[in-house]
């Protein structure tokens, strides 16, 4: 038998699922309360709900891992303590986290609680694992779309624990870097509300209509052994929408296989077909494939078709609810009874190693029928709604006593309590990682700190760049450091007289390490004073190198809250403004730290690791060509550009219009950001040149008021005035 031991951890949108997943051999179930989790449509656990669930979780030697994996406002998060509170003192296991700002608020209010960086904080490999580390975090739910590889990579390098999905549905997009349904419908991924955009068909460049964005659900019982060889900590079952039926089910078979192969280790591993076909008949959309782990995409992974739930079989529901669900698991405990007439009885219960005594009344001697072993055995039998079973009784009686049958059931349920109170008491609060990250003594290397609503230009293209270089009046210009990569940019491209910044790339995994070389020397070449980290993997990356000029943060990097901004700010030079807050939201936050403030650009819907083109026609594998364009029209006949970064190999899906917030200019040159920023991803030259122009008209010439003339057909002012839920 193998000593690894490998967490099942398993999802519970209410307090059925959560029973289900108990009795079906989960080692940890993780939920949401009302507050702060990612599934806002889930049943969801009231305070009193997660504190009975604890109690029962502990008894059993479980765990209970809280979701507050939103992305939260400022107004939000004066309850976020008050919420966490009871939890805390109650034992609760660990919290599973997306937002930077929560994270700090959590780690300063409540030490020695377990932090868990959630999939939303899009970890991609070593450098972000590290950063989580020193920040206190003790685990990592890594982005979906690694590889087997990656993830061993990091349980090698940086020894912290990892939790991996392992069955259920999948998202198309990096999770956490996803705005489709947010900029789309204004129902946000990040706040747990998604309409699910990916899942509906679109018509190919070729006038096919599919469903190229809609993953299928995975299913990894076939590769277990290589997920557990891997170093994965935990495996996670997708699924807090689901039954408490799906819960159980799946648990059950992965419990069963998980303990099949760590208990012979050695012998031939299969899934029986039986099994396969139960798993296939619960409730799974169309079909299954195994995940990332074995590829970096794959035509396979997709539906194609129209995805849907066949439903489940009844057979198999029947089976499940009888087996899991009809009845809970119970605790075997072990007991011994004292009562003798002139004494008062004892009652001692043993069950997992701890132990309690409770003394009851004065028995008296009886005066006509003593009290038999019997009628004993049978009070003392009736554990009730308790989580114990009574497995073996030693009574200690002299056969001429008498207690009220509601003195001895009263014994009964004191010695029931105590149990549970001691099986459920915490030998210590939960460790979380050491906090070990440095304060950035940094000197502020920009001097557009000193300014406000300074105009830059970010530019994705050469032609991009050449239209920027073109107007003196912008001295500030942000450059993609991929140009210098495929070739078709150098260093003869940068002025003297303007100042740049490198870009990094959006999605930074293994693959892209290659790479590193490059930017380092373009960083210390001196032509660029300063650098836009757009994910965690590029800000530890940056600490590594002992890079020490100045450092922005994108907003993929989220900052939706003044405790977030506090964070970046201490450690960078500027920090991005999200996209999804509106304009009283975005007031609430701090314009003091370098802020940046994206007034103009197509906005990036998606990031994704499969690759539009591949699926739909073949692989290009074009380092050279900046501007590999594919196209998806809805069925309103909106047409989404797909850009393809061969490269780094992802996608970026991108909105049909630009934002724009020229006709809101006025408020925001009031607010005093450091630098507007004006981003340019799919546009040519021509269009580059007069969306520069027109902004320098609105801003340089003192015309904040003209709200016509923008130089594109049409454009949105994306969450300004409406923002998400």
């Amino acid at each position: 038998m193998r000593k690894q031991k490998v967490e099942l951890l398993a999802p519970a949108g209410n307090f059925s699922c959560f029973r289900a997943a108990v009795n079906a051999g989960a080692d940890a179930v993780y939920l949401g309360g009302e507050q702060y989790g990612a599934r806002a449509y889930a049943g969801n656990f009231s305070t009193a709900e997660i504190l009975d669930a604890l109690r029962i979780a502990h008894m059993f030697r479980r765990k209970i891992y809280l979701t507050v994996n939103t992305l939260v406002k400022e107004n939000e998060l004066a309850n976020l303590v008050p919420y966490i509170q009871p939890l805390y003192q109650a034992g609760l296991d660990g919290v599973i986290v997306q937002d930077i700002g929560v994270l700090e608020c959590l780690r300063s209010h409540f030490p020695g609680l377990a932090l868990h960086a959630s999939t939303q904080m899009t970890i991609t490999g070593i450098y972000g694992a590290a950063y989580m580390k020193k920040l206190g975090v003790c685990r990592i739910v890594p982005a979906r779309e690694l590889s087997l590889d990656e993830i061993k990579e990091i349980k090698d390098r940086t020894n912290i624990e990892v939790e991996c999905f392992v069955h259920g549905a999948m998202c198309y997009a990096y999770s956490g870097q996803c705005l489709f349904s947010s900029i789309l419908g204004g129902r946000s991924g990040n706040r747990g509300r998604c309409a699910g955009p990916c899942r509906l068909p679109y018509t190919t460049d070729n006038g096919r209509t599919l469903y190229p964005l809609s993953l299928k659900d995975m299913y990894t019982l076939s590769v277990l052994p290589e997920l557990i060889d891997a170093g994965i900590d935990s495996f996670k079952i997708e699924g807090r929408m689901k039954s408490p039926e799906y819960v159980a089910g799946v648990t059950a078979m992965y419990r069963k296989y998980i303990d099949r192969y760590l208990e012979h280790p050695d012998k031939p591993y299969k899934v029986a077909a039986k099994d396969e076909q139960l798993m296939r008949e619960l409730y799974i959309r169309s079909d299954i494939c195994t995940g990332y782990y074995q590829k970096h995409n794959d035509k396979s992974m997709v539906t194609l078709r129209e995805p849907g739930y066949a439903g489940s079989s009844q057979e198999v529901l029947k089976t499940i609810q009888e087996q899991y669900i009809a009845k809970n698991i119970v605790l075997p405990v072990t007991g011994y009874v004292y009562i003798h007439a002139g004494e008062h009885a004892l009652l001692t219960l043993s069950c997992d190693g701890a132990t309690v005594t409770v003394t009851g009344e004065l028995v008296n001697r009886a005066q006509n029928r003593p009290l038999d072993e019997s009628e004993i055995t049978k009070r003392l039998n009736k554990m009730g709604d308790t989580c114990f079973e009574l497995s073996d009784l030693t009574i200690d009686t002299d056969h001429d006593s008498f207690m009220p049958i509601k003195a001895l059931n009263e014994l009964r349920r004191t010695a029931c309590a105590r149990l549970a109170d001691e099986l459920c008491r915490p030998d210590e609060m939960p460790v979380s990682g050491k906090h070990d990250i440095q304060e950035a003594a940094r000197t502020k290397t920009a001097d557009l700190t000193t300014k406000v609503n300074v105009l830059c230009i970010l530019t994705t293209t050469v032609e991009q760049l050449l239209a920027a270089n073109d107007f003196p009046e912008i001295r500030q210009i942000y450059v993609n450091a991929d140009i210098f990569v495929s070739g078709d940019a150098s260093d003869r491209l940068l002025l003297p007289e303007k100042e740049y910044i490198l870009v990094m790339p959006h999605i930074f995994r293994k693959r892209s390490r290659k790479y590193l070389p490059i930017y380092e020397r373009l960083l210390k070449n001196g032509r660029f004073s300063g650098v836009l980290a757009r994910n965690l993997e590029e800000l530890e990356w940056l600490t590594e190198i002992g890079y020490t000029g100045a450092v922005y943060s994108d907003y993929t990097i989220y900052a939706w809250n003044n405790a977030a901004l506090d964070f970046l700010s201490r450690r960078l030079d500027g920090v991005t403004l999200p996209v999804e807050l509106n304009r009283k939201e975005l007031g609430m936050l701090r314009a003091d730290c370098g802020t940046q403030f994206v007034l103009y650009g197509f906005l990036p819907l998606m990031y994704t690791a499969n690759c539009v083109r591949k699926t739909l026609d073949h692989c290009i594998n074009d380092k050279e060509n900046e501007n590999n364009i594919y196209r998806l029209t809805d069925r309103y006949k909106n047409v989404f550009a797909v850009r393809q970064n061969c490269i780094h190999c992802y996608n970026t899906l991108y909105n049909t219009v630009p934002l724009s917030l020229h006709g809101q200019l006025e408020s925001i040159l009031e607010k005093n950001y450091n630098v507007l920023r004006l981003d340019f991803s799919i546009e040519d030259k021509e269009q580059t040149k007069a969306v520069i122009a027109f902004y320098l008209g609105l801003i340089e010439d003192g015309r904040p008021d003209m709200v016509h003339g923008f130089p594109l057909k049409e454009f949105t002012n994306g969450h300004y005035r409406r923002g998400v839920e």
